[in-house]
């Protein structure tokens, strides 16, 4: 990765917001900008330094791990109002642009009350150069999928009568961890029958049941990256009603996918899978308090990269348009309260005239005997 290419274009920022230094404490921002991977570290960007702030327990790290050109601050038990005022006096900072989105009131506070500068407040600086990643962040990216797919692939062998989602769960992280994953990127979801309405369901200790939609929802963190795969599959036949609804998700994830290109505003993306759901009558409903709810109600996608979910965001609000370099899930669903859900996930990579699909594991009904 070049760190110093992503430090470069984050100081030519530095005149447009009129910053003499930046302060960055996003840990996932501080990976990006460094190879740091632990879980306490600032880092102070002036024009012309990189000072790297963290503690004892995280030398070894900074040694082996952060990519050159950073000067180790020693950071513990501080004030960090006090630790940024004296290296401010000692490098000439009067403006400091700091992480608005990341920094809690109280610690910004604590800056304005101690530091002796000027706070500016900062939005997206280094998660606008995360937006478009880069040959080794998109191969990082492939291997991460790659590694849940084998996982996946080795759990779905472990389906059999009487099983759990928590048991399932458990087979997956567990299978990842033998296979190189730093975790999963997020916790499994496992859920079976009517916990498969439920699109962030998690697992619990519900055994399986035969004939009802059986939703995977995986992805692991390699290397850094992270990966998200969701698949709906069956056990012991599948009723005609599920497979309409099994085939109308699939596609609306198709027809997203196949007419998404580089340029085109990602609510417009959101907008053909939606028509498709709601044009087979899975639109709105009112559910039993009387409130008018959706059975497609979460967006189409999002980005993948350093966090499973960042920008950009595909969805029928966003703002944001797609473009080349861009890693985002396809994900729509159709959910039935206190019955089950369909919902199938795969992730692209926006290309220079399409979306390619990084999955290998097929969207096709699978139906385990």
């Amino acid at each position: 990765m070049d760190f110093h290419k992503r430090i470069k274009v984050l100081r030519e920022s530095f005149a447009a917001q009129r910053v003499d230094a930046v302060l960055i404490t996003n840990l996932k921002n501080i990976f990006y900008l460094s190879n740091f991977d632990g879980s306490t570290a600032a880092i102070l960007l002036t024009e012309d330094r990189n000072l790297f702030l963290t503690d004892f327990r995280y030398y070894g790290k900074f040694e082996t791990q952060v990519s050159d050109g950073y000067e180790l601050v020693p950071f513990y038990n501080e004030s960090l109002g006090k630790k940024i005022g004296d290296l401010a006096r000692a490098n000439g900072i009067k403006r400091l642009g700091f992480e608005s989105e990341n920094l809690t009131h109280a610690q910004a506070t604590e800056l304005e009350d101690k530091a002796g500068v000027e706070l500016v407040p900062t939005t997206g600086l280094v998660e606008k150069q995360r937006l478009i990643k880069s040959a080794e962040e998109v191969e990082a990216i492939k291997r991460a999928v790659a590694l849940k797919e084998s996982a996946f692939s080795e759990v779905c062998k472990q389906i059999k009568e009487g099983v759990t989602e928590a048991e399932l769960a458990a087979e997956f992280e567990y299978r990842i961890r033998k296979k190189g994953a730093q975790r999963a990127s997020f916790s499994p979801i496992v859920a079976f029958g009517p916990n498969s309405a439920m699109p962030h369901a998690g697992f619990t200790n519900q055994q399986l049941i035969p004939g009802m939609p059986l939703t995977f929802d995986l992805g692991v963190e390699l290397d850094g990256y992270c990966s998200d795969m969701t698949r709906t599959i069956f056990f012991g036949g599948v009723s005609p009603g599920w497979e309409r609804i099994y085939n109308i998700v699939r596609e609306a994830k198709a027809a997203a996918a196949e007419s998404a290109r580089p340029g085109m505003k990602c609510a417009e993306v959101d907008k053909i899978a939606r028509s498709i759901v709601e044009g087979e009558g899975y639109g709105k409903y009112k559910a039993e308090d009387g409130t008018e709810r959706d059975y497609f109600g979460h967006g189409l996608g999002h980005g993948v990269g350093l966090e499973v979910h960042e920008a950009p965001r595909l969805n029928a609000v966003s703002k944001d348009v797609l473009k080349p370099g861009m890693v985002v899930t396809i994900e729509p669903g159709i959910y039935l309260p206190g019955q089950g859900g369909i919902r199938i996930e795969d992730l692209y990579l926006v290309g220079k005239e399409r979306l390619n699909n990084l999955n290998s594991v097929t969207s096709s009904l699978q139906v385990i005997p």
